[in-house]
């Protein structure tokens, strides 16, 4: 485990009982990592992440008896690597107060990111802990496809997964470590979404969103018509300040595919050709993967086309993701 080094020998005293509370509950020494706290009604631990929710465990009886369980039954982290920025130490009498960024890496080769804040009381000559929250950024195991990028499309974070997606995404590209789409005007599309996705970075702004619309914001751009008859598109969404991208159809498109079938009174058969050319198949591929004629799979466009009242591919995806 790596740690940052701190400027005086007090902080380095206050962030040495945080790095060995952490060691402690990674290695489940519970009588260890229970001498890192103060044992008082004050004591509290808030847990927060987008996947999860929120956990609040309010005084010492209450946070030693649950973390009690969770070392003894195995379920404690299995972190390998630590590594914690931006670390700000504040003391004032008695109370230090201690706030920094943590990235740590798992056993099984995850990496989470984490905003962390912890206060310590000094009892005599020893620090211990008497509040720690921790707020985990990302849904740590969805966002392992999706692009992380900032108000002008630049990278913030490309998971391996999401990279190769990208590579074979027709409309995409990574250019000068920015995202751009291939041609000119798909490129003027992306940077107004990009634009129209920053204005709901801020917590307030992003809310108000949600409590106007009833949804968090999640932008669908459709780029247009691809030189082998697909459909080049993503869909923009809004979390903890950041725009991410994705490449891949996720369970928003399905449901508004659900809709799209009772609003346009789509057959199964043409509801698994749009599916298909949602995804941003031609006519052939999609009739390939259905196990359908291609003269079928033209029949089945033609009546959604009669539909839905459009009359190209670029247009019905637009129709499609235009629902709910």
């Amino acid at each position: 485990m790596t740690e940052v080094t701190q400027t005086t020998p007090e902080h380095a005293a206050i962030m040495a009982v945080i790095a060995r509370e952490t060691e402690l509950f990674v290695r489940q020494d519970f009588d260890g990592w229970a001498a890192c706290w103060v044992h008082d009604a004050r004591t509290r631990e808030v847990c927060i992440s987008s996947s999860l929710g929120s956990t609040i465990l309010q005084g010492w009886d209450t946070l030693s008896a649950y973390m009690k369980k969770v070392i003894e039954s195995g379920f404690a982290c299995n972190i390998t690597e630590i590594e914690r920025l931006n670390v700000s130490v504040t003391v004032s009498g008695d109370l230090a107060h201690v706030v920094f960024d943590e990235r740590s890496r798992h056993g099984n080769g995850r990496v989470e990111n984490c905003f962390q804040t912890r206060v310590l009381e000094r009892s005599g000559a020893e620090w211990r802990i008497l509040y720690a929250s921790f707020v985990l950024r990302g849904h740590q195991q969805t966002d392992a496809g999706r692009l992380a990028v900032g108000a002008k499309g630049e990278i913030l974070c490309a998971p391996d997964v999401a990279r190769a997606q990208l590579e074979t995404h027709p409309g995409l590209q990574i250019s000068h470590n920015r995202l751009r789409a291939t041609k000119p005007a798909w490129d003027k599309i992306l940077q107004e979404g990009l634009r129209s996705a920053a204005e709901q970075h801020g917590y307030f702004q992003h809310y108000r969103y949600m409590a106007e619309s009833g949804r968090n914001f999640r932008l669908p751009l459709v780029f247009g018509e691809t030189d082998d008859g697909g459909v080049a598109v993503c869909v923009l969404f809004v979390r903890d300040g950041l725009t991410f991208v994705e490449t891949q159809q996720d369970g928003d498109i399905d449901a508004r595919m659900n809709i799209a079938k009772t609003v346009y009174r789509l057959s199964e058969g043409q509801m698994r050709l749009a599916q298909c050319i949602l995804c941003g198949d031609n006519l052939t591929t999609a009739s390939n993967a259905l196990d359908i004629s291609i003269n079928t799979a033209r029949t089945h466009l033609s009546r959604i086309y009669a539909k839905t009242g459009v009359n190209s591919q670029a247009a019905l995806v637009r129709a499609l993701l235009s629902v709910g």
